[in-house]
């Protein structure tokens, strides 16, 4: 978090033996006293991350500036606050993909692109899923009824490399499959449209622009400033001919996060991109210390 470009930072405080301790504290005094001790831990590094406190703090204003044009109630947050919550989601991620006895709870927003989703799994037809860094997706493994169906969740794992193959060495939820975003080649779409046609769930992020291609972007409105998204996962998307979805997993309490979901154009790009901004956009109102993207996002402010 000490850069403006994404794939350019570098995890903190990440080490194998340092995660396996922690899940080591979980398992023998539980979820609390672990999340004590991160919090504690987060603290320490936010203060030597200078860059993450900064862009926490330019995206309090954004929001801040867009609340009140809204005549919404400006949300009021500090750096080391917005950089626990971050914390507190990685806890959870880390619970949700390694103790199937985890006491995590889920609610749905149910609406009529829940139901369209929800008919589409019962149907085993397939859908294409795009999250962004806003809320838990991870935490999406420990859904109930995961287990029955198969995620494909891409990941650039040269970001949290060792994140990555800490859990992928002690996940206990084998249908969520992570595939390394690096690895992907012409015989990718391929295998993805094999196991859409399975039934099969394949989910991207849209909100960061790739790290191989930065300058294929589209852009689009959020919280009132121009923003860059990868036009890559937009048309990969588009080409698996499947219906595509917006979802967020929003925590509403202590382990207790909302799945909300929004049906997007799955035939124009562009449609499907702004669908998703608008998505990111309310999602971020809902949840303010949930945007994790720390680094220089926005752009110029929109006319």
């Amino acid at each position: 978090m000490n850069t403006g470009k994404w794939y350019q930072q570098q995890e903190r405080g990440a080490g194998i033996w340092r995660l396996g301790l922690l899940l080591w504290v979980y398992r023998i005094f539980g979820i609390r006293f672990m999340k004590f001790w991160v919090r504690i831990i987060a603290t320490i590094i936010g203060m030597g991350a200078k860059s993450a406190r900064r862009f926490s703090d330019e995206y309090r204003r954004i929001l801040n500036e867009y609340q009140i044009a809204h005549n919404m109630e400006p949300t009021t947050f500090s750096p080391a606050r917005h950089i626990r919550c971050f914390a507190d989601s990685l806890v959870d991620k880390m619970v949700a993909m390694c103790d199937k006895k985890n006491r995590i709870q889920f609610v749905v927003q149910e609406d009529a692109d829940w139901r369209e989703f929800q008919n589409l799994i019962k149907q085993k037809m397939g859908a294409f899923l795009i999250c962004g860094h806003v809320g838990n997706i991870g935490a999406l493994s420990a859904f109930p009824g995961g287990q029955d169906i198969k995620i494909h969740a891409f990941q650039q794992v040269r970001q949290s490399g060792v994140f990555y193959r800490f859990i992928s060495a002690h996940s206990v939820r084998p249908n969520t499959i992570i595939h390394a975003v690096e690895d992907m080649n012409v015989g990718t779409a391929g295998e993805m449209f094999d196991s859409l046609a399975n039934g099969e769930l394949v989910m991207m992020a849209g909100d960061r622009v790739s790290a191989a291609t930065p300058g294929k972007t589209i852009h689009a409105q959020i919280i009132g400033r121009d923003c860059e998204l990868p036009m890559g996962v937009f048309r990969f998307a588009r080409a698996m001919s499947h219906p595509v979805f917006a979802v967020a997993l929003l925590n509403i309490g202590a382990e207790k996060y909302k799945l909300v979901i929004k049906k997007l154009d799955d035939k124009n790009v562009h449609n499907m991109a702004n669908g998703f901004a608008e998505f990111l956009e309310s999602a971020a109102i809902a949840a303010p210390t949930q945007w994790f993207n720390f680094y220089d996002f926005f752009g110029k402010k929109h006319a």
